[in-house]
């Protein structure tokens, strides 16, 4: 059995320093799973070990930063050492061939781990991650080789020159190289290509002209160091651990070696990191190593100056299932753009689609108020790009997983749609998911420019179509991204922008429901006008227009000056509070439309009046907070009211709020829908008048009427 690293004991200091019990990492038969590839089962820890011992050279591909995979590394180590009564030798990429006498040197106690340390180059994550290799070696007394090409002599190598480059080298900076270069083949450069997507300095060349190369340099090095200690230790079996790219699909370093020792015989082990055990799949990985080790992610050690452990988080989301339970429906999984409130993308698909489908839409992963102070959110947080991008994708398929087997949802008619920042999260799962085989639909992406400077995978993406929309200012973007995914076996589509009933015709289409019957007739057509076109406004309106829509109304949301001057008034539908509007002021008598503060011990839903409001608006709200209409919606609810042009003033109601004892408040404009600007005048006019109070905003009642 493999034995686990030592435990970490952790020390809190006060006034006297107190000792905890020390807390145990998982053990590793629990964080990992192993798989022979040969036979596609899954094996103990002791059949792997035996396996390993059998042979001459075990190949150990790594992922660098990984915590529990280093813990496999040592286990590894220990148990060879065990099986093997120390006849093991242990190669590394982490130390390159001409820091070999400072090694040697500290495994003889000739020099101290200080010296060493300062003599030898070590990785930034040597401490936490290689020094127990080290060490157990040392204390083994078993040879330790630097196996890796100098970095020195390969940027000499890599300023052109090839043959003439290394004539030019002195004798002893010679004697670091192997005798002769070999190179990679061209199943590996491709590989290569793939993972290094967007990095590439122009056309990658032919495998004669990449013989230079650093990393074809990195694999002749260590092919070699791995041969000649097979020679130079008779009967021992050679450990060699390394980027697990260098020995995948017994390519690179495992070939180098292999062509300067035939009839070796070897084993290579891939250790690969998982987020859980059940969404492993050796099937599809079998042909990576002979053995698969799955490494369950719980922290990751220094890079780029910070350290960090892997914790579960939530991915929440709103949930829509059809009232009738008869038979499965299909499922659409929404993700909204960043400037989108998810309640707002629900309110749409429910209209869209109404009770047809199972919808359910995704809360932004790092909610953020917009520049209108209202809800969105972002997918990713910038510098945790791939990780955030990568918990998403996860969080996608685990949604999926559980609705189809928990609920009478139909898991062969499930569509994974986003927009904006969502739809950027979309061609990520697309391109990485690990098992989702749902169509998905990206709608005008961002973050076009660093998701095409991602590695493409080795094997096929799992999802079974992915549709792009955009629009002609991306085309050269969306069209990289788009032949890069087909060059790895995607079947991609391309596809004009969609909005409004093209999209929800769109949706219904690879949901596998009809489409929605509406009016054709010119003189039917209605129209959702926007007084303004923001953002958010158009949002709401184009769930006002859905709604009519699902009434079988054909309607389209417009500004003002694309009305026919001829349209009836009836077919006119203005988005306006207050006046002569669809939604005039006394229209809120009964209380309906006036979002709530929330919160456990309810709050003061604060109206504003926007400047130029009419005097009979301003009193028709006032009669709202003297009637307390909004208790009928909770009795623990308060109503307000202030004016941006005259009194009572924002800060002058808050004043009073906090004297009544009212902290919580949710502040809105008496309009359809505030722009930015307005929204964040409101909160400079708060000043200190909110101090101590627990302020809330919602830029406009839009959403209350339309959803």
């Amino acid at each position: 059995m493999f034995r686990t690293a030592t435990s970490l004991a952790f020390v809190l200091a006060a006034s006297v320093a107190l000792a905890q019990e020390p807390r145990l990492l998982p053990q590793l038969e629990e964080a990992t799973a192993v798989f022979a590839s040969a036979s596609g089962e899954r094996i103990e820890w002791k059949s792997l070990g035996a396996a390993l011992a059998k042979v001459d050279v075990v190949f150990l591909g790594e992922t660098h930063l990984d915590d529990t995979t280093h813990r496999v590394e040592l286990a590894v180590l220990e148990e060879l050492l065990r099986v093997r009564s120390n006849e093991v030798v242990l190669s590394l990429e982490m130390f390159e061939r001409d820091v070999q006498p400072a090694l040697d040197a500290y495994c003889k106690g000739e020099i101290d781990e200080a010296t060493f340390l300062q003599r030898s180059r070590p990785w930034g994550n040597y401490q936490s991650d290689y020094r127990p290799l080290i060490e157990t070696a040392k204390a083994a007394g078993i040879p330790i080789v630097a196996a890796n090409f100098p970095a020195l002599l390969r940027r000499k190598l890599g300023m052109g020159g090839g043959k003439d480059a290394i004539s030019k080298l002195s004798a002893d900076e010679r004697a670091f190289m192997p005798e002769t270069i070999l190179p990679a083949s061209d199943a590996y450069w491709q590989r290569v290509d793939r993972a290094t997507r967007g990095h590439m300095g122009g056309a990658p060349g032919t495998t004669e002209e990449r013989l230079y190369d650093g990393q074809n340099l990195w694999d002749n090095a260590m092919g070699d160091a791995v041969a000649k200690a097979h020679r130079s230790h008779p009967g021992k079996v050679v450990l060699h651990v390394a980027g697990g790219f260098h020995t995948a699909y017994r390519d690179g370093t495992v070939k180098q070696c292999m062509a300067r020792a035939e009839g070796i015989k070897i084993a290579t082990v891939a250790i690969a990191t998982a987020g859980a055990m059940h969404s492993v799949q050796p099937t599809r990985d079998f042909d990576q190593a002979d053995y698969l080790v799955y490494a369950q992610a719980v922290a990751r050690s220094e890079f780029e100056g910070t350290f960090a452990v892997t914790v579960a988080q939530e991915l929440r989301y709103l949930l829509h299932l059809p009232d009738s339970a008869a038979g499965t429906a299909p499922l659409l999984v929404f993700v909204p753009d960043a400037g989108e409130d998810p309640r707002d993308a629900l309110a749409f698909w429910q209209h869209a689609i109404g009770d047809a489908a199972a919808i359910a839409v995704v809360e932004h992963a790092f909610p953020q108020a917009q520049q209108d102070l209202g809800r969105g959110g972002r997918w990713n947080s910038g510098d945790g790009f791939r990780s955030d991008y990568g918990a998403v994708q996860q969080g996608l398929e685990q949604i999926v997983e559980y609705l189809t087997r928990r609920l009478p949802i139909d898991g062969t008619r499930t569509l994974v749609a986003g927009r904006g920042d969502g739809g950027a999260a979309v061609l990520w799962t697309a391109l990485y998911g690990s098992w989702l085989r749902s169509p998905m639909l990206a709608l005008a992406p961002t973050d076009l420019s660093r998701l095409s400077m991602e590695g493409l995978p080795d094997k096929a993406p799992m999802m079974a179509r992915l549709t792009i929309t955009f629009d002609e200012s991306v085309k050269a973007k969306v069209e990289k991204i788009a032949n890069d995914y087909r060059s790895v076996g995607a079947q991609v589509e391309l596809a004009a922008p969609l909005a409004g009933k093209e999209l929800t015709a769109a949706v219904r289409a690879q949901l596998g429901l009809a489409a929605v019957a509406v009016s054709a007739a010119p003189d039917a057509r209605h129209f959702v006008v926007l007084e303004r076109d923001l953002p958010r406004a158009r949002q709401w309106a184009e769930i006002q227009a859905a709604q009519m829509r699902g009434r079988g109304l054909d309607a389209e949301v417009v500004l003002a000056d694309a009305v026919p001057k001829d349209t009836p008034r009836e077919r006119v539908h203005t988005m306006a509070i207050g006046g002569d509007s669809g939604w005039p002021a006394e229209g809120f008598a009964t209380g309906a439309f006036l979002p709530l503060a929330g919160g456990s011990f309810g709050g003061t839903t604060l109206l504003v009046m926007p400047a130029g409001s009419s005097q009979h608006d301003y009193e028709s709200v006032l009669a709202l907070e003297t009637a307390k209409v909004i208790k009928r919606r909770s009795m623990f609810a308060n109503l307000a009211v202030a004016r941006i042009d005259a009194e009572p003033t924002l800060p002058q109601v808050l004043d009073a709020l906090r004297q009544k004892g009212r902290s919580r408040v949710l502040i809105v404009p008496f309009q359809f829908c505030a722009s930015a600007d307005e929204m964040q005048n409101l909160q400079r006019a708060v000043g200190d008048s909110a101090r101590g109070m627990d302020l809330h905003w919602l830029p406009g009642l839009g959403a209350e009427l339309v959803r």
